[in-house]
């Protein structure tokens, strides 16, 4: 069925039902969804395995209810958002420990890593009440008419959205809006299995991040703020401002720092931007192991789960482009032939505590 009239049957069932009624149809569409053998569900009980060792069964299943449950939740709110006034989001959303973002914010602009966790769309609209103007960057999803509704929504609530696209500048766009105001840049940086993405462990188990909230902490000499973002049930004076039992919570942790500017050496920097993404990483994860339900992970993400030869493949682009190489030239791609199948006869896996070298050439770092 085309995504485009999906959408807008969901969205016309959410304008015309009562908010309990449309909550109570998503928590079933959810539950169904988390209990079928389906590709997106099989992915996700794989990834939260990984996280959660040991689950009989039975406990897989009720696990993946509850994510899709919560991804449903995401999706009910999204549709509904746009009728929500401030007095309503602000009711619905727990902004905790954020002191030291908003007095960084007096002086100058902040990044921050999330999640595929919670509702990043309400949490937006939240900080651009809150906190600072939100200025982010969007993956470009096709058909071009679902893309153009994503962008003019969460344009809509006050965010400038940047689409990220092949040679598109969206990270030095938000580089020079940081630069001249005060802004919030959060980014979604739990998955990149582009050439430029980053290997960390999670909770011991190698992945991929994007390296985009490093890298313009970097640039910039901002805070990164890892941000865990999950749901909480309401209870009292705040479940009825909100109107609902469900409100979002908004975990902005210790921020992240650069020890390299752009002036340092490339390979400085490389290992820099390595050390920021490890350590939000590890700064998010009990957060994530506490609340595995709300991240909605659907897709693969952790290295032993990718296609070993297509990485070594997309690795050795990159490497090749840092070298300043034609990548489509016959012998640079003879080179890469050559790497990639010497790195996926090594194994695309790599033991804890091991690390790829990674290369971030300059004029790469927008396809972050």
């Amino acid at each position: 069925m085309n995504p485009v009239r999906v959408f807008a049957l969901a969205q016309g069932a959410v304008d015309h039902l009562p908010e309990s009624a449309g909550r109570a149809v998503f928590d079933v569409v959810g539950t169904f969804a988390g209990l079928l053998p389906i590709g997106g569900t099989k992915q996700l009980r794989k990834n939260q395995a990984r996280l959660r060792p040991g689950m009989k069964r039975r406990e897989a299943l009720a696990l993946s209810a509850k994510a899709m449950r919560s991804y449903m939740r995401y999706y009910y709110e999204s549709f509904r958002l746009s009728r929500w006034d401030e007095e309503s989001i602000l009711a619905r959303v727990s902004g905790c420990t954020t002191e030291h973002v908003r007095e960084e914010l007096q002086s100058g602009s902040v990044t921050g890593a999330l999640m595929h966790a919670g509702n990043w769309d309400l949490a937006g609209a939240w900080a651009n009440i809150d906190l600072a103007t939100v200025h982010t960057i969007a993956e470009k999803l096709e058909p071009p008419e679902l893309f153009q509704g994503f962008l003019s929504f969460r344009e809509s609530l006050g965010m400038t959205i940047y689409p990220l696209v092949k040679g598109g500048g969206a990270l030095r766009s938000l580089e020079a809006d940081m630069r001249e105001n005060h802004i919030f840049t959060p980014m979604l940086a739990d998955r990149d299995l582009s050439a430029s993405g980053i290997e960390v462990t999670l909770a011991g188990i190698p992945m991929l991040v994007a390296p985009g909230p490093a890298l313009l902490a970097q640039r910039t000499g901002c805070g990164l703020y890892p941000v865990y973002i999950s749901y909480e049930k309401l209870t009292g004076s705040r479940r009825a401002a909100a109107g609902t039992k469900w409100g979002t919570r908004i975990d902005i942790l210790p921020a992240v720092r650069a020890t390299t500017t752009p002036h340092s050496a490339p390979a400085e920097r490389e290992v820099d931007i390595a050390r920021m993404c490890q350590e939000w990483v590890d700064t998010i994860t009990p957060y994530l192991l506490d609340h595995l339900e709300d991240w909605h992970m659907l897709q693969k993400v952790f290295v032993e789960d990718l296609d070993p030869a297509r990485l070594a493949k997309s690795r050795a682009k990159a490497a090749a482009a840092a070298r300043g190489e034609d990548v489509n030239s016959a012998d640079s791609q003879e080179r890469q032939a050559n790497l990639s199948s010497g790195c996926a006869q090594s194994g695309d896996a790599q033991p804890t505590g091991t690390r790829r070298e990674h290369s971030l050439p300059d004029n790469r770092v927008d396809e972050a």
